[in-house]
């Protein structure tokens, strides 16, 4: 697990350490300098030159300090400064100072096509307005130069908070990042300009970085799933209830029910129409087989409950799904048309058992009814939104899904890739945040765990067919290989039985 901040909560780490802790701000400078100094040595050999772009705030410091530690190494190295030093920053004084004092005067004008490798910090996560004037100029000029970029912090003209670019923003080959990440660095656009995301420890305690942390992300799957025991049966690891597919729709049904038993559920029911019994019992035998007049039964038998995919959105749907949040004891995860009745018939929903949305963008922006531009400059607000408007874990699915609950912190995903864009694969993660309910799982952390682990089977599906050629059905085929493995839980008390 890694943490996510945003900008002020970067800043309160920072100053907590400065004042509170006591490492002075120019030792952390000097260490994230030494930090970009390392890629840069990757990045090149001695033959190499390199420009450095600073800007006049610390981020610029940050480059300075680099520079110096390069050319003292006897890399050939030049820098130069964008904006009036007179309004810069202490700290960046004071490595422009040293600088000078070493005989190393900064370059002006450079021709950028004369060097391999350029290290930028222009603005860093402090950037809060639209870019313009002569810092547009510069990532401008920096982006037509075709040169590796190597970004402090995050690429200049990109939001720490949102990934949004504003205005413009340089495009980096690596970004070097200290502490912890920035929402900047994981949400779109702004992780395709981050390029390979560097996160360096430059002396910031994890616990400090922890307390001010309102997100995390994942980056290894060991130890997410819910341990089992040689001694247990098919009860053991859950009764699963699917209210899915309707009289025209198969397929979302038997998407999900494969998920939830390759995820390790004991037992899985599906309730829907009568056509599909005969499609779904050769597809997946495994499975038992209801109708939807069989739910009040159901409900007494399950341990967590799937409602939604392929349902339809009418009458019939909206009176199922009443019943349930009236009469369900169990936890219950809403996709697809779960959400859309939700939303077209406006409903409130106040159940105690645990509940977990999985709605996409326009699914989000009807449940909170609002156009889906709005849901896209913020995708992390509207998902906190959703999560408190209806007191639930919401998982947001984007190319960065975001899930967000109340008193958890946010989680931003990292793993899938452009191939999962196909029919299918919500229905997939569905069924695979809900196996790992019925094993187990609180709800909110089996929203984390099947995202992550959803998007890890996607890019072994994408390994193997290929982003163009994948489909629903490889990423099934591929839980398999982020399933096995340790059983040692990463996120403490998420799982029982």
């Amino acid at each position: 697990m890694k943490y996510v901040l945003m900008n002020q909560e970067m800043q309160e780490v920072d100053q907590e350490t400065i004042h509170q802790i006591g490492i002075p701000g120019l030792v952390l400078m000097e260490r994230a300098s030494e930090a970009v100094a390392d890629c840069a040595r990757r990045r090149t050999g001695r033959s190499g030159k390199i420009l450095v772009i600073a800007g006049i705030g610390n981020n610029g410091g940050d480059a300075l300090a680099a520079a110096r530690i390069l050319l003292e190494e006897d890399y050939q190295t030049d820098y130069m400064i964008v904006g009036k030093t007179e309004k810069a920053s202490e700290d960046l004084k004071t490595q422009l100072q040293i600088l000078k004092r070493l005989g190393y005067e900064p370059v002006k004008e450079p021709d950028l096509t004369d060097y391999d490798l350029l290290i930028e910090g222009i603005f860093g996560v402090g950037l809060s307005r639209e870019v313009g004037g002569i810092y547009r100029d510069m990532i401008e000029t920096i982006n037509a130069s075709g040169r590796v970029v190597i970004a402090i912090d995050i690429p200049s003209g990109i939001s720490g908070n949102t990934g949004k670019v504003m205005g413009c923003a340089v495009k980096a080959a690596e970004t070097v990042t200290f502490g912890g990440y920035k929402r900047g660095h994981l949400l779109y656009p702004g992780r395709e300009y981050c390029g390979k995301v560097t996160l360096a420890g430059i002396g910031f305690h994890k616990q400090t970085i922890e307390k001010h942390a309102s997100g995390f992300t994942l980056e290894d799957p060991a130890g997410l799933m819910p341990p089992r025991s040689s001694y247990s049966n098919k009860g053991t690891y859950g009764k699963i209830l699917m209210i899915t597919g309707s009289e025209t729709m198969s397929g979302a049904a038997a998407f999900a029910g494969e998920a939830a038993l390759r995820m390790g559920a004991g037992l899985v029911k599906i309730l829907s129409h009568s056509s599909n019994r005969p499609i779904l019992q050769s597809r997946l035998p495994e499975i038992l087989f209801g109708e939807r007049s069989d739910l009040k039964e159901s409900l007494e038998w399950c341990s967590c409950i799937l409602f939604g995919p392929g349902t339809g959105v009418n009458e019939e749907t909206k009176e199922m799904l009443e019943y349930i949040l009236n009469h369900g004891t169990k936890p219950l995860i809403l996709d697809a048309d779960g959400l859309n009745t939700v939303s077209r018939y406006h409903m409130e929903i106040h159940y105690p058992y645990g509940v977990v949305m999985t709605p996409h963008l326009m699914e989000g922006a009807r449940l909170l009814g609002r156009d889906i531009s709005e849901v896209k400059d913020d995708i992390c607000g509207a998902a906190c939104e959703i999560a408190e408007k209806y007191h639930a874990a919401a998982v947001l699915k984007d190319a960065a899904t975001v899930v967000a609950q109340s008193q958890e912190k946010l989680y931003i995903n990292q793993s899938g890739n452009h191939g999962m864009a196909a029919g299918g694969s919500g229905d997939v993660l569905a069924g695979m945040i809900t196996g790992l309910v019925g094993t187990g799982c609180r709800p909110y952390d089996a929203a984390v765990r099947g995202v992550y682990l959803h998007g890890l089977a996607g890019d072994a599906a994408r390994d193997e067919k290929g982003a163009y050629s994948m489909i629903a059905s490889d990423i099934l085929h591929h839980i398999q290989d982020v399933t096995g493995g340790k059983h040692e839980s990463v996120l403490p008390g998420a799982c029982s039985h």
